[in-house]
Parts: structure tokens; sequence; C-alpha cells
């Protein structure tokens, strides 16, 4: 009578195009995952012991760092390039991406867009 049951239509999907729908949720929900700091140096693969080393602090300071609930950007930028890695701190509108300055250079980084036609703006110091 004019509609279809859903597993119908999902079943017309070919291999090709459910592997790019796959794709297109999978980098959907990396973008969503939030972690604490802990579970950010848990999913790098990396015990207390080895960002105390990079960073050049004991072990007892890695878990007192990640034990507050309120840390400041600076450990979080220290941490996160101890793991190996750059912080990058973006303010999200909801026509535009504003990244902001994470370093004392006060360095903007290229602002992102989210669609296409939205133009660009950059952060202020």
């Amino acid at each position: 009578m004019g509609h279809r049951k859903f597993s119908a239509i999902i079943g017309t999907i070919g291999p090709e195009r459910r592997a790019s729908i796959d794709a297109i949720k999978e980098a959907a929900r990396a973008d969503a995952i939030a972690f604490n700091l802990a579970e950010l140096r848990k999913h790098r693969h990396m015990t207390q012991v080895d960002l105390a080393r990079r960073l050049q602090r004991t072990q007892a300071t890695i878990s007192a760092i990640e034990a507050s609930e309120d840390n400041l950007l600076s450990t979080w930028r220290a941490a996160v390039e101890g793991m190996g890695g750059r912080l990058e701190l973006v303010a999200v509108f909801d026509d535009e991406r504003i990244a902001i300055p994470t370093s004392l250079t006060g360095t903007v980084p290229s602002p992102t867009r989210p669609n296409p036609g939205i133009s660009e703006k950059r952060g202020a110091r």
C-alpha cells in the first residue's frame, strides 16, 4: 500500500554501501567519545607509570591528577602531549567551530567547518 518494511529497505543495500554506512556510524561514535584522563590514558594503552616517566613525575602524582574532578587545561595539555598527542580546544556553535589556543604562543589552528557553506572565523586571543 505505498510503504515498505524497514527490513525490506535495509535488505536492498549492497555490501559496499553497507560498509560506507558502517564507517560513517563508527566515525560518528568516535567523535562522541568522552574520556576522563584515566580513560584516555588506558585507551592509549599506557599505564600510570608509563605516563609518569614521560612527564617526569611520580606514579602517585599521575594517580592524583586522574582522581581530580577539575584539572587545569595545562594539565590536560601536558598529559595529552605526554601520550604523544596534541590538545585542541574548539568552541562549537550551531553555525561554526572556532579553535581556541591551548598553548602560551596563542597559535590558533585552522577552523574546521561542520557543514559546507558556513563561513570560517578565527577565535580571538
